[in-house]
C-alpha cells in the first residue's frame, strides 16, 4: 500500500509539472494572439479596399490580363496554409480536413501544392499531393516581405506555366477572437464571387457583395489598361494574400492559446483526482496499520 501511495504522489508531481508548461505555454500563446489579432484586424481596411478594386477590374470590359482569363483545362495549384509548430488544438487538422474534402470532390483533377508551415507539408503528404514548393521559415507574424515572395512565385508559376488551370487556396479564415473557420477557396483567375470568401465571413459577404456591386466606378487607365493591371493586379493580389496570412496566424495563435488552456484545466482535474485516489490510498494504510497493531496487541495479552 505504501509503495502505491508513493508512485500515485509522484504521479501528482508529474502532472504537477505539466501543468506549469501548460500554463506558461498558454500566456505565451495568449501574448501571441493579441498581437496577431490586432495585426489581422487592423489591415483589414486596407485588404477589402485591395479586394474591391480587383472585384471592379475583374468586371471591367476593357481589361485583359492573363492572371483574369480563364482556362479551359489543366492541373490545380493548391497554396496551403498551416502552422510550423504543434500543440495547437485542431487547427492543423481542420484545415487538413478541408483539402481532403476538397480532393474527394475534386478526384478529376491534377493538383499540385505548395506549402506554407511544415504542419502544411504534412497535409499535403497525407493527401498524397505533390509539393512543389515550400516557405516553412515564415515568423510567427506574416510581414510584407513573406507575402510579396509567396504571391510572387503563385503569379509566376500562373503565368508562365499554362499546363496549370487555377490557384486555389487552403487556409483559416480569422472571423473575431476565439472563432475561426477552415475553408478552400478559388483564387486564380481572379473570379469575382470568389474574391468576398478570401476575406469576409459569411455574415458581412452579402452586405459587402451588394455595396460593391451598386458602387458602379468608372477608371481611367493610365498609360493603358494592359500596363496597368501587369502593374496594379500583382500588388493587390499580395495586399489580399498578406490579409490571408494574417488570419492564418492570429488563428493559429487563438487555437493554441485555447488548446493549452485546456491541456491546463484538464491537468488541474487530473491532479485533484490523484490527490483524492492518494489520500484513499494513504487512508487505508493506516487503517491497515491500526489493524494490524491491534491484532498484534490482542494476540499478546
Amino acid at each position: 500500500m505504501a509503495l502505491q501511495a508513493k508512485a500515485i504522489k509522484s504521479k501528482i508531481k508529474a502532472v504537477g509539472n505539466i501543468k506549469k508548461i501548460t500554463k506558461t505555454m498558454e500566456m505565451v500563446a495568449a501574448s501571441k494572439m493579441r498581437k496577431a489579432v490586432e495585426a489581422a484586424l487592423g489591415s483589414r481596411t486596407y485588404a477589402l479596399s485591395a479586394l474591391e478594386i480587383l472585384v471592379h477590374l475583374a468586371d471591367e470590359r476593357n481589361v485583359e490580363h492573363q492572371l483574369l482569363t480563364e482556362r479551359e483545362s489543366g492541373k490545380t495549384l493548391m497554396i496551403i496554409v498551416a502552422s510550423n509548430k504543434g500543440l495547437c488544438g485542431g487547427y492543423n487538422v481542420n484545415v487538413s480536413r478541408r483539402v481532403t474534402e476538397y480532393m474527394k470532390h475534386h478526384a478529376d483533377e491534377t493538383i499540385k501544392c505548395v506549402a506554407v508551415g511544415k504542419q502544411a507539408e504534412r497535409i499535403a503528404r497525407r493527401n498524397k499531393i505533390d509539393i512543389i514548393a515550400s516557405f516553412t521559415e515564415f515568423k510567427d507574424s506574416a510581414n510584407a516581405n513573406d507575402a510579396h515572395m509567396l504571391m510572387s512565385l503563385i503569379v509566376d508559376m500562373f503565368s508562365t506555366d499554362e499546363t496549370y488551370k487555377k490557384v486555389t487556396l487552403a487556409y483559416t479564415q480569422f472571423i473575431k477572437p476565439l472563432t475561426y473557420s477552415p475553408k478552400v477557396t478559388h483564387m486564380l483567375p481572379i473570379d469575382t464571387d470568389s474574391l468576398y470568401m478570401m476575406i469576409t465571413d459569411e455574415q458581412m459577404q452579402k452586405e459587402i457583395q451588394d455595396e460593391m456591386r451598386s458602387a458602379k466606378k468608372v477608371y481611367t487607365f493610365e498609360p493603358s489598361e494592359e500596363e496597368v493591371a501587369e502593374t496594379v493586379i500583382p500588388e493587390l493580389l499580395t495586399a489580399v494574400i498578406f490579409q490571408v496570412l494574417l488570419d492564418a496566424y492570429a488563428s493559429e495563435h487563438s487555437s493554441r492559446m485555447v488548446a493549452m488552456q485546456n491541456a491546463t484545466e484538464n491537468a488541474g482535474t487530473m491532479q485533484d483526482e490523484l490527490t483524492l485516489t492518494y489520500n484513499k490510498a494513504r487512508q487505508a494504510g493506516i487503517t491497515q496499520e491500526i489493524a494490524e497493531i491491534s491484532a498484534g496487541a490482542n494476540a499478546m495479552s
